[in-house]
């Protein structure tokens, strides 16, 4: 559509935005007690009609006026003070009392009506704020000026214009408190109803920390607010929620779960970042060292963080060097660093299973094992019947008691502990071999079948048939021993 002109000097469209900006230009409301100046349009027999640049016109009775000045007549300028609206009208009136009676009526309106009133943020003064709202003082409490707080508000509010609520209202007592609060949770509930036709699991929104508490944190997301389960917070599961987020943060959260009937709205932060898992598949393999951090210690196993959002197990019979635990804390602690190598991966329950790796163990290199070699090892602990000797880290040996010169009677293991301590190097030979088993004695006695030796063999055989257990795990030595 071409613009057409007006009398030859300006189109259609110029005047319409001329028009559009001078309505732009104009109050679309005021405060009660605020001070106005309006231009005289007619005079009635009971009222004055003012136009006062708003988008309503104002009115003033005359019997407001002061009865010692002259009547104003059209086109005459005159201040005046806002009361309240009136059938779309501004009310006004030319004279304020001492007594500050049109303001009072005013806010009592507001306070009885729910009319929420504009006020300017004066200071922060004991519990709250200072609030000036039509000339009269305000006291905003620190709960009431937002929907949160965060630790550092401090002067942020201080000379702000806002819209409050009257929450209290005694004149007699000059009592006046007013609620920031309740005006933005208005308008969340208000935008409620539209997230509830639009808002759908798998979203990715923006929104506030709104609280931390020891089970989640809370997140308003414009319209309601939802918990983000500690689990949802971060692939890092060592970190804390504070160490993550703070109250106040903007943060970009998924939807996991929408149960309006309750009231449950279920977040996730991490489900705003990639999977760990992913990068996991790509760089670590069977078999491969590294180092981890204990983070869990449970009944069966430890934990162990490999890198955020992946962990490994240790299970309890890998733990302990060579003793029989109750518990993983027997041996390890939470926060533990510890050098494990990765025994086995299983993708598809997102499961690592690891052993601890001791450098003293690495280091041993016992070459061939053969009848008459003479090994260095590793005491990895004492039995009643004789000490187990690490020979390599697929490698263990048995020591019997009997090769070990330890006198009879009281407490055997209690002995052998004494004499060959847990952890301590220690200079073997090899007696025998069968199978995976292999018999050790000490330096300087003979390699040969004697009754100790017999009865050596009578210890290594006591397997279950058919297990395939080895002597390469000290846990399935002990299941295989029959005591």
């Amino acid at each position: 559509m071409q613009n057409k002109s007006i009398n030859g000097d300006i189109s259609m469209a110029e005047l319409m935005g001329e028009i559009d900006a001078q309505i732009a230009g104009f109050r679309r409301g005021f405060n009660p007690g605020e001070a106005l100046r309006g231009t005289v349009v007619s005079v009635g027999e009971e009222f004055l009609v003012l136009d006062i640049r708003a988008t309503m016109e104002g009115i003033i009775a005359r019997s407001d006026l002061d009865p010692e000045a002259p009547m104003p007549a059209v086109g005459d300028l005159l201040d005046a003070y806002f009361v309240q609206m009136q059938d779309g009208a501004a009310r006004l009136t030319a004279r304020l009392s001492g007594s500050g009676a049109a303001v009072e009526q005013s806010i009592r309106q507001a306070f009885e009506s729910r009319m929420p009133l504009e006020g300017t943020v004066e200071k922060e003064v004991n519990g709250g704020y200072e609030v000036t709202i039509a000339g009269q003082r305000a006291f905003c409490p620190y709960s009431q000026i937002a929907l949160y707080r965060s630790r550092d508000d401090g002067e942020n509010y201080i000379g702000r214009n806002l819209t409050f609520l009257v929450s209290e209202f005694e004149p007699e007592e000059r009592t006046l408190v007013v609620s920031h609060r309740e005006v933005l949770e208005r308008e969340r509930d208000a935008k409620r109803d539209a997230l509830r036709a639009e808002l759908k699991e798998g979203d990715i929104r923006s929104g506030v920390v709104t609280n931390i508490m020891p089970f989640g944190v809370f997140v308003d997301i414009g319209g309601l607010e939802g918990l983000i389960p500690l689990k949802e917070l971060s692939w890092d599961r060592s970190l804390k929620a504070e160490d993550i987020v703070s109250i106040g943060q903007n943060v970009q959260v998924a939807i996991v779960a929408l149960d309006w009937e309750a009231n449950r709205f279920t977040l996730s932060l991490r489900g705003t970042q990639s999977d760990p898992w992913d990068d996991f598949a790509g760089e670590y393999e069977v078999g491969q060292y590294l180092t981890v951090t204990i983070v869990k210690l449970m009944p069966f196993g430890a934990f162990a963080q490999i890198q955020p959002g992946v962990e490994g197990l240790i299970p309890i019979s890998k733990l302990g060097g060579g003793r029989r635990i109750q518990h993983p804390r027997e041996a390890v602690s939470e926060g533990e660093v510890l050098d494990v190598q990765i025994e086995s991966i299983d993708a598809v329950q997102r499961r690592v299973s690891l052993k601890p790796v001791d450098s003293r163990v690495q280091a041993l290199q016992p070459g061939e094992i053969a009848i008459g070699a003479t090994l260095s090892g590793i005491v990895e602990g004492a039995r009643p019947f004789g000490v187990f000797v690490r020979l390599s880290e697929e490698k263990t040996g048995l020591l019997h008691i009997g090769e070990c010169d330890i006198e009879r009677g009281g407490n055997p293991q209690a002995k052998l502990e004494v004499r060959f301590p847990p952890g301590s190097d220690i200079e073997v030979i090899v007696k025998s071999i069968e199978g995976d088993r292999i018999g050790l004695t000490l330096p300087g006695r003979k390699v040969e079948e004697d009754d100790s030796g017999a009865d050596l063999a009578a210890y290594l055989r006591r397997g279950r048939a058919g297990t395939g257990n080895n002597l390469g795990s000290l846990g399935g030595i002990f299941d295989n021993l029959k005591l």
